[in-house]
């Protein structure tokens, strides 16, 4: 424990392990949120979803070796820019993208996905000593596998809280059963769900209202 105390007293560790948290935890939130994009949003199956997260994945795997080189290439500054402009134009244009544009748009932003992990574990390598990166890197490795955890939830209850539909007016897909007692939110029901009219009979007992 001692250990890792002193790794965080080391001037600038702290802030660093932070924005790593926050950078890797918004990387591991993506596969969630591209699944409910394509599912509540485009209003398509797990199976389209699925094939989005596989080409975001495939994309991961094949630039990071590219991006790895870049960085040895042209420094770590410029693989940074330009990863990090891709991943905001990518997902500015996620909510207008039909479903065969996101396809190839997801394989491009996994090939330039923003090397949060290398670029923490180079950091940590140069501002640590011997003794102290056994800690740092274990440090490292509990948030890596923090934002595994956090990532996901947090898509999830921003979802829930606001609408995954807000960036087409908050309208629920047609795929959501629509209360009882109001008109469906959408030009089609969803299949197996009905709209009931009011029955007579639900008035009140006692109301004095018989039928003429």
């Amino acid at each position: 424990m001692t250990s890792y105390r002193r790794v965080l007293a080391v001037p600038g560790m702290a802030p660093l392990l932070g924005v790593s948290l926050l950078a890797r935890t918004a990387i591991t939130a993506d596969v969630m949120a591209l699944t409910l994009v394509v599912v509540l949003g485009l209003e398509l199956s797990y199976a389209a979803a699925g094939a989005v997260a596989a080409a975001l994945t495939a994309g991961v795997a094949l630039g990071g070796p590219l991006l790895g080189r870049m960085i040895d290439s042209r420094g770590l500054r410029l693989v940074l820019l330009v990863t990090a402009t891709a991943q905001v134009v990518f997902w500015l244009g996620v909510p207008v993208l039909p479903y065969g544009f996101l396809l190839v748009a997801s394989f491009v932003a996994g090939l330039l996905m923003v090397p949060a992990q290398a670029v923490s574990r180079q950091a940590i390598a140069a501002m640590t000593t011997a003794e102290q990166r056994r800690a740092a890197f274990a440090l490292e490795s509990v948030q890596g596998e923090l934002s595994y955890i956090v990532g996901p939830a947090v898509v999830i209850l921003g979802a829930a809280t606001v609408s995954p539909t807000w960036w087409r007016g908050g309208s629920a897909p047609r795929s959501w059963p629509a209360a009882s007692e109001s008109p469906c939110s959408t030009h089609r029901c969803a299949a197996g769900t009905r709209r009931t009219p009011r029955r007579r009979n639900d008035l009140r007992a006692g109301s004095g209202w018989t039928p003429g």
